[in-house]
């Protein structure tokens, strides 16, 4: 210590920077302080996105009262935190020693060599009686990002890049779909989970269409959580969804592309193809389903009133035909009409759905034309907005609806030829 002062009076004679001054320098790695960083790339040079752990290391043998840990513009580099920083007691060159590590993740943007600047470990340290200031500084260390050759890759805009070391997919149904209870609602939720990369790296909801099912996108939820290997995101996505057809549909299967980051290869995660049918009378054997929900009861009037009309549609198409108005023998409606009137006349909106459905179904090309009718569009889309949603929309007037399809239907008839409808029996008339 004597020589401590006597070297710090002769300094100050000769007019040279004190001991404490000499302090504020940046100490190097062959004084009592260090300063280190690692990039952990698993001996592989990633690919833009992918994880990449940073590890800061420090070693110290001065006494640390605060600390600071101050890092440099990551340019082109996103980042996250992963834990709280660790310290712990250490050795360094055989003197007792405090080490310190703090671990980041880092998720390169561009290829190329990027470089990592140098991290600054700002330390007030106990020095005697007084403090001293240290700022410990790393080596900037140079990080070499892969340029993607084969297809697909980060680059291309029509495939999602997931760089991850493993996916995985939950699929679950609000209830058994393939017994869907008539009238209601069945919610899928899919969740996503994905090691080493965050909420933000996984694709957006996929598109779930099939012919004979509505399907509605509900809420959304993400989230990552954080640990010490890296962070763990998760993506919740919902749909409702409705069968409108009388057969069973079947939702297609969704992949999801995907890069595995241990084994370098592309691979695909599968949302699995499921059927979706509604609930019959009589389940499997040694199983009971619950009967659909009782429509509402007609009364005579309207029941007689549907006879008389029924009775009235079979008779017009009869004196059709007697009067040479079609091409062959007179033929009574498709079933689905008679669905479609059995539904406004019960009030049921989910029948009359169903049945809309099916008749566009048997006759396509006739169904574009009455389909696109204003009041026929707007009707069926306040019923939909009512079945899908009950609490957002009023019951519409089904009655009045299956009205207004017919109507439109009745004016997309197809004219008629003008020959007999009515085959001759005896064949064509030769005079004698």
């Amino acid at each position: 210590m004597r020589k401590l002062f006597a070297a710090c009076g002769l300094a100050a004679a000769l007019g040279l920077p004190s001991a404490p001054a000499a302090a504020q320098a940046p100490r190097s790695e062959f004084d009592d302080v260090k300063l280190e960083v690692f990039a952990d790339t698993h001996g592989v040079d990633p690919y833009p996105g992918e994880l990449v752990l940073l590890r800061i290391r420090g070693t110290y043998r001065p006494k640390i009262n605060l600390q600071k840990l101050i890092q440099p513009d990551l340019v082109n580099f996103g980042w996250n935190n992963l834990t709280r920083d660790r310290s712990w007691s250490t050795e360094f060159r055989n003197f007792p020693a405090t080490a310190f590590e703090r671990t980041m993740a880092l998720f390169p943007e561009k290829t190329g060599p990027q470089e990592i600047g140098a991290f600054t470990h700002h330390l007030t340290v106990v020095d005697g009686d007084t403090n001293r200031i240290l700022d410990v500084k790393s080596q900037p260390i140079t990080l070499n990002v892969a340029t993607w050759s084969g297809p697909g890759g980060p680059d291309d805009p029509n495939v999602w890049w997931l760089p991850s070391s493993d996916v995985r997919i939950t699929d679950e149904w609000s209830v058994d779909p393939n017994r869907v209870p008539r009238g209601e609602n069945v919610r899928r939720t899919v969740t996503i989970e994905a090691d080493g990369v965050t909420a933000e790296h996984l694709p957006p909801p996929p598109v779930m269409r099939s012919p004979g099912v509505i399907s509605f996108r509900g809420p959304n939820d993400r989230e990552t959580r954080v640990t010490e290997n890296g962070p763990v995101a998760r993506a919740i996505y919902r749909w409702d969804m409705r069968p409108i057809t009388a057969h069973p549909a079947t939702m297609e299967a969704v992949t999801i592309p995907w890069f595995d980051t241990r084994t370098r290869t592309l691979r695909e995660a599968t949302i699995p193809a499921q059927r979706l049918a509604w609930a019959a009378g009589g389940g499997a054997e040694g199983e009971t389903v619950a009967p659909p929900p009782p429509a509402p009861r007609a009364s005579v009037p309207q029941i007689a009133g549907a006879a008389a009309a029924g009775l009235a549609a079979g008779l017009a198409l009869l004196l059709v035909g007697a009067k040479g108005g079609g091409d062959g023998p007179p033929r009574l409606p498709p079933r689905e009409i008679w669905a479609l009137r059995l539904a406004g006349l019960r009030r049921d909106p989910s029948a009359l759905r169903a049945a809309v459905t099916a008749l566009a179904r048997r006759e396509p090309d006739r169904a574009r034309r009455w389909l696109a009718e204003h009041e026929v569009r707007a009707g069926l889309a306040e019923l939909d907005r009512h079945l899908f949603y009950p609490g957002a929309a009023p019951p519409p007037d089904v009655r009045r609806l299956a009205r207004t399809v017919l109507a439109a239907r009745r004016r997309t008839r197809p004219k008629l030829s003008g020959r007999s409808g009515l085959a001759p029996l005896d064949g064509p008339y030769r005079p004698g």
